[in-house]
């Protein structure tokens, strides 16, 4: 059977007209510390253009800054913290729509931390007897006193929050970290409380993206090399899925998916392609 490229939802959105592009990083704009061919040349278009785009990843341990430091070193230029977006920025906005001036646990990272704090998040110490929420990042300074404050809070009725339900954090040579997800099945093993997942691929990930962006929905487009993640992140959210080759998923795992992406690119130098 012939592959077929391209648009493969007729009631999608044009590329010309699609005003916001939030990118997945790795296996979508480089693989590894390569950057895929094109990746360039779209980015300064956007720039040229005046589109809106973002890279978007769940890790929710680091500052938006360590990943402009990255793209620079990939030698992608202009990139500034606002062009960042992480699944810390999507529990920052589920919490604080739900309430304005919250007090939170949280079990995070100190640049996590920071984040919250910075967005008028009061932080409650490990021994606090209530909070607004219990939350829990991808924290790569997790503790056993930080696992019992939440089993504690959990148990005791505190809303429980998670930025993300990865399950490993990918690391070079095919070593991993456990990630959130992986901390999070310790807590419910222990309360019996499943936590409100809110990064990749829940639909609060795109409400975040809509709040931030000013962009309809059928003006956004996530673009992205996984099925259960980027795309199914766009199906959820009512945005734009364009899934790309150059990554995780092949073409024959889109015919044997059950998550239809509104398009097939070999790369994203197809966008750039398309865009001229």
């Amino acid at each position: 059977m012939s592959q077929k490229l391209g648009k493969i939802n007729p009631q999608a959105a044009d590329l010309k007209d699609i005003e916001c592009y939030v990118l997945d990083m790795d296996g979508t704009i480089c693989l590894g510390d390569t950057p895929i061919d094109g990746a360039h040349e779209m980015i300064s278009l956007f720039q040229q253009r005046g589109i809106q785009f973002y890279f978007f990843t769940n890790n929710s341990s680091k500052a938006r800054e360590g990943y402009v430091k990255k793209l620079e070193r990939l030698g992608f230029k202009g990139i500034t913290p606002k062009h960042i977006m992480t699944s810390g920025d999507v529990m920052l906005h589920y919490i604080k729509t739900r309430k304005e001036t919250p007090s939170i646990y949280l079990a995070g990272t100190p640049e996590l931390e920071k984040q919250f704090e910075a967005a008028g998040v009061t932080l409650l110490a490990p021994g606090c007897h209530t909070a607004d929420f219990a939350v829990l990042g991808f924290d790569t300074t997790y503790s056993f006193e930080k696992a019992d404050a939440l089993c504690r809070l959990v148990s005791d009725g505190v809303p429980f929050l998670a930025t993300n339900i990865d399950r490993v954090c990918p690391l070079e040579g095919g070593r991993f970290w456990p990630d959130c997800g992986s901390m999070a099945a310790m807590i419910t093993h222990a309360t019996g409380v499943e936590p409100i997942f809110v990064g990749k691929p829940f639909k609060e990930t795109v409400d975040f993206i809509l709040a931030y962006t000013g962009v309809a929905p059928g003006k956004t487009a996530m673009v992205g090399d996984r099925l259960y993640t980027d795309i199914k992140t766009a199906v959820n959210g009512g945005i734009n899925g364009i899934a790309v080759l150059s990554g995780e998923i092949g073409y024959e795992d889109i015919e044997q998916g059950d998550v239809a992406p509104d398009y097939i690119l070999n790369s994203v130098k197809d966008i750039y392609t398309a865009l001229n």
